[in-house]
C-alpha cells in the first residue's frame, strides 16, 4: 500500500485568510516552484465544481492538467482532483491568529502501462514540488512573495528495470532481430526518423508514445554496439537501455535493462519509457521477441 505524501506548515495568518487564498486555484497553482500558467478558471459559488487548467513546459514537453474541487468545507478543507493523476487535499486548522496548513497528495491512477507502481514513484518524485508549494503558500499569504522560485533537484536515486528470457535460436538471429528499436521497445512505442549507422554506434531514432493520455517523444542514440553481444541506447531525456545476448544451452539468453535517475514527477512522465510497462507487459514483450526469434530460426 502506498502512503500519500503530506507536508505541513504553520502560517502567520488567520484561517479565513488562508482559506480565501486557496479558494481561488489560480493562487495555489502559481505557487508551485518554477514557471507555469493557469487558464480556464471557473469559480463555483459554493466552491465545489471550481476548476482551472494548470500548464507548464518541462524539458521542452508541454504538460497540463485540469483540477476540479470535489469537496469544500469553509475554513477546514478543500479536495482538488486532477484530470490526470494527483488528488490534493488542503486541510486547515485554526490556531488563533495562525493557521496550520497540511497539503496531502495522493494518486488515483488506473493504467496498465507502468513498470512499477506509479503511485509510489510519483510520491517520491513529487516530494520536492509539494514541499515548495507549501512553502510558497505560506510565504505568499504572509508576504505576497514566493519563497521557493525553482524546484530543488535531488538526484542520485536510480530506477532500474531488468528482465531476461531464454530463446531457442542462435545468438546471431536474436541479435539481428532485437537491434531494431521497434522490437525491443515494443508495439506501444512509435519509431520514426531511424538512421542506422554502419557500425551500429551512432544509430539514432525518435520514439514517441502516450503517457496518461499525454503525447511524449524523445530521441535515442546507440552509444555502444558490439554485434552478437550487446548495445546501449541513450535517450535524450534520461533513460539508458542495455540490450544483451549471450549463448545458453545451444540457444540465447536475451536480457534487457533500463536505468533512469528521475528528479520529480514531471521528469518521470518525460522518462516514462523506463517505467511504462506492467510486469505482465514486460513478460509479454519478452515472450513476443522469443516467439519471433524462434519462428525465424525454424524456417
Amino acid at each position: 500500500m502506498v502512503e500519500n505524501l503530506v507536508k505541513t506548515a504553520e502560517i502567520n495568518a488567520p484561517v479565513d485568510s488562508v482559506f480565501t487564498f486557496l479558494s481561488d486555484p489560480t493562487r495555489w497553482m502559481l505557487a508551485f516552484p518554477g514557471d507555469s500558467e493557469v487558464t480556464d478558471v471557473q469559480i463555483a459559488p459554493d466552491g465545489v465544481g471550481t476548476s482551472a487548467k494548470w500548464a507548464a513546459k518541462i524539458f521542452g514537453v508541454h504538460m497540463s492538467v485540469t483540477h476540479e474541487y470535489r469537496e469544500v468545507e469553509r475554513n477546514r478543507r478543500i479536495v482538488s482532483k486532477a484530470s490526470a493523476g494527483p488528488v490534493l487535499t488542503f486541510s486547515l486548522e485554526s490556531q488563533g491568529d495562525r493557521t496550520v496548513l497540511s497539503v496531502e497528495q495522493g494518486f488515483d491512477i488506473q493504467t496498465p502501462l507502468v513498470r512499477v507502481p506509479l503511485q509510489a514513484l510519483f510520491t517520491r518524485w513529487a516530494e520536492d514540488d509539494i514541499e515548495g508549494l507549501v512553502a510558497n503558500i505560506k510565504s505568499l499569504v504572509e508576504t505576497g512573495q514566493k519563497a521557493v522560485l525553482e524546484p530543488e533537484k535531488k538526484l542520485g536515486h536510480t530506477l532500474t528495470w531488468s528482465g531476461a528470457v531464454s530463446i531457442h535460436a542462435p545468438v546471431e538471429r536474436v541479435f539481428d532481430l532485437v537491434k531494431d528499436p521497434a522490437v525491443w521497445l515494443g508495439p506501444d512505442v512509435r519509431i520514426s526518423d531511424l538512421h542506422v549507422a554502419p557500425e551500429g554506434v551512432g544509430t539514432t531514432f525518435e520514439a514517441s508514445w502516450r503517457f496518461l493520455g499525454i503525447p511524449l517523444r524523445t530521441t535515442h542514440e546507440y552509444t555502444e554496439f558490439v554485434p552478437n553481444e550487446h548495445f546501449t541506447s541513450k535517450a535524450a531525456l534520461g533513460p539508458v537501455f542495455v540490450v544483451a545476448v549471450a549463448p545458453e544451452d545451444g540457444g540465447t539468453r536475451l536480457s534487457m535493462r533500463s536505468d533512469v535517475i528521475p528528479s520529480n514527477w514531471a521528469d518521470a512522465a518525460v522518462d516514462s519509457l523506463a517505467i511504462k510497462l506492467t510486469e505482465r507487459s514486460q513478460d509479454e514483450l519478452l515472450a513476443g521477441i522469443k516467439a519471433r526469434a524462434e519462428a525465424g530460426a525454424g524456417q
